[in-house]
Order: C-alpha cells, then structure tokens, then sequence
C-alpha cells in the first residue's frame, strides 16, 4: 500500500473549492436565502484532527516500541491506516468545498456586514486541512520499519 500523496490531497482540495461555490450559490438561488453553516461544525470536524492526531501518538509508540507483536494485534494498526487514508482524503475535500463556500459568503455578504458564514466556513475550511494533516500524520506513524534480521527495501532511484 502507498503512501496518500500531499499533491493528491492538494488536487482534491482544488477541485472541491469550485463544487462548494456552486453548491452554495445554487441553494442560495433555490432557497429564500443563503444557507447557514452551523456553528458546531468546525468544532466537530477539529474534534476529528484531535483524535487523529491523538491516534497518531498512540501508534508512533506502539510501532517504536513493537508493541503491535505482542500486545495490541497488527490488524488495528491496519484499520487506523485505513482510517487516516480516508481521513485525509475527507480532511482535503472538507478544505476545498468549505474554502469554496467561505469565498461565496465573503463575496455575497462581506466580511464586516455581521454575517458570520464566511468565519464559520473558514474555520471549518481550517479544520478540514487540520484533519488532512494529522491523518497524513497517522498514516506515517503507522509504517513499520523492517526488522533488525530482514533486509531493508532498496530505495528508489531518483530521476
């Protein structure tokens, strides 16, 4: 299994910021107004980064030390390496679409026109590249190195 590349959760990123733009001009358009982003959502979503990179401490010792030989089985390093693969990828589209939906907010009411939907989808925007990072981070802290009597794995040549 590979490593989640930084250039791919910057893609998604990228991308997700026009969808969340559309996304919130079009229910604005269909709605009677622009629709909110709740208050708790960056709180929520920053709760995930805290676990995340809780989770990551935990398992950068269980890796350091080879606890996963003897006392915590191998298959849950595996799910937590899924689990931040996943992450990471909701951390980058979580960035962009509400990055996308925080400039939609910003151009429609202002920054200063008492509307707090640009603030609160700017901190959720935050909060996805928070997730993206500590997942990245836990993915990480869950490589294996090889074993003192087997051969590390040649590097690859570099072009």
């Amino acid at each position: 299994m590979t490593r989640t590349s930084p250039r791919l959760l910057v893609l998604l990123g990228l991308a997700a910021a026009p969808v969340g733009w559309t996304v919130g001009g079009i229910v604005d358009t269909l709605a009677v107004g622009p629709p909110q982003v709740p208050r708790l959502t960056p709180v929520l979503v920053g709760f995930l980064a805290a676990l995340l990179a809780v989770l990551a401490l935990a398992a950068r010792g269980w890796v350091a030390e080879r606890r996963y030989d003897r006392r915590i089985d191998a298959l849950v390093v595996a799910r937590l390496v899924v689990l931040a693969k996943a992450s990471a990828v909701f951390g980058a589209l979580a960035a962009g679409g509400y990055g996308g939906f925080a400039a939609l907010a910003l151009r429609e009411s202002g920054l200063f026109a008492g509307s707090e939907r640009p603030v609160v989808a700017a901190l959720t925007a935050l909060a996805g590249v928070a997730v993206a990072v500590a997942a990245c981070w836990l993915e990480r802290s869950c490589t294996v190195p090889p074993r003192d009597d087997e051969e590390a794995p040649p590097l690859a040549p570099s072009t």
